[in-house]
């Protein structure tokens, strides 16, 4: 049963409740794909002006409510009981063999192209889920920065400490009212923090640490959480009047937009990201969930949009090496771009086909769950 498709887009009629089937939820390759084609453009300096760190914060309120989800079927699955090593296993089995595949053909050669960027404490903390703390470190404590192709991968450290994270806090907090009230505070104390900071450490210090650190990130996760969490309990009820989609869709865009202005300092170092939360959360209940928006959802659920959007961590991992490799090597920096470009769809496709979809059917034997 869980293994089975469900249109998450349509309320359960048994429990008026959209999440309650925990099946695929449809459209969210298509946004994946979307968001991962803002990171890549910024990287590539393709639209310069255009936010990268949104496209992490929407991925990272995307991981919040995917993996609550498959957290909250793993309690009802097992009864109030949740089994957390295969639910550990499956995240490893998805998120290590393409990172090390990308590490093993990428680290070498650009070592090759680039000698004089190595950094051992670069790699080392960026394969182990802490290259969140390179930069500052560099900043802080004179480390060599190392390869900026690599430095993406800080994102990836942020994510697996909150899946080390959540469980322990679903553990800890049984009730519902509780789980919400935690995710509220994981929600308010990062913003107080990097209000803290930003008032305490000097620039750029202060930017780097609020960026980058876990502590200071996890609003944008708790906040997709906290959406499954309401949605589960039915304490968010869908608005029937097809009007209310057009406003979540539309008004949603529009804070999204509004977020990207540079208000001031203050808002760029310390508020921003909560504001982000806001916007992206009322955005995707919107596009995903109400019923007028079923065309979005169609639409990004065409065969190929689809697709890509299941090889978006791939084209994560591979977009800036290639990149960094292409420009060593080509005279034009155009056609490393556009080569680049072919590339990540190219060797990300042949990487999900040799790591993920090969190892499917052992995350299926662990209870390897569709959300996911």
């Amino acid at each position: 049963m869980l293994r089975q498709k469900s249109r998450i887009g349509a309320t359960n009629s048994a429990t008026n409740n959209p999440c309650a089937a925990y099946g695929y939820v449809y459209g969210l390759d298509g946004l994946r794909l979307l968001v991962v084609l803002i990171v890549v453009i910024r990287h590539f300096e393709i639209v310069p002006v255009l936010p990268g760190g949104f496209g992490v914060s929407i991925f990272f309120f995307i991981s919040g409510f995917l993996i609550s989800r498959l957290l909250l079927a793993e309690e009802k699955r097992f009864h109030r009981a949740l089994a957390l090593k295969p639910f550990y296993i499956r995240r490893f089995i998805r998120l290590l063999p393409p990172l090390f595949l990308m590490g093993i053909v990428c680290v070498p050669v650009l070592y090759v192209l680039y000698p004089a960027q190595f950094s051992p404490v670069q790699i080392i903390l960026s394969f182990a889920y802490l290259g969140n703390i390179v930069k500052f470190g560099a900043m802080a404590w004179g480390w060599n920065e190392g390869y900026p192709a690599i430095e993406p991968l800080w994102s990836l450290a942020v994510e697996e400490h909150f899946y080390l994270l959540l469980p322990a806090v679903l553990l800890l907090f049984r009730s519902r009212r509780s789980r919400v009230v935690a995710m509220v505070v994981a929600m308010i104390a990062p913003l107080i923090l990097r209000v803290w900071v930003y008032a305490a450490m000097p620039l750029p210090l202060a930017d780097q640490f609020n960026y980058h650190f876990t502590v200071t990130r996890l609003d944008s996760i708790a906040a997709g959480v906290l959406l499954t969490l309401l949605l589960d309990y039915g304490w968010l009820r869908l608005p029937a009047k097809a009007v209310w989609g057009h406003v979540l869709v539309w008004g949603g865009a529009a804070l999204m937009l509004a977020s990207m202005v540079h208000w001031s300092q203050a808002y760029e170092i310390a508020w921003k990201y909560s504001f982000q939360s806001l916007a992206i959360g009322v955005f995707f209940v919107g596009a995903i969930f109400m019923p007028n928006y079923g065309w979005l959802r169609r639409t990004l659920e065409t065969r190929v949009i689809s697709h890509l959007g299941k090889i978006s961590y791939e084209m994560y991992l591979w977009h800036f090496p290639l990149l960094a490799i292409l420009l060593a090597v080509l005279p034009s920096r155009g056609w490393a771009i556009g080569l680049a470009l072919i590339g990540t769809v190219v060797v990300s496709d042949i990487a999900y086909r040799l790591t993920t979809k090969r190892l499917r059917g052992l995350r299926k034997r662990f209870g390897g769950h569709p959300a996911s």
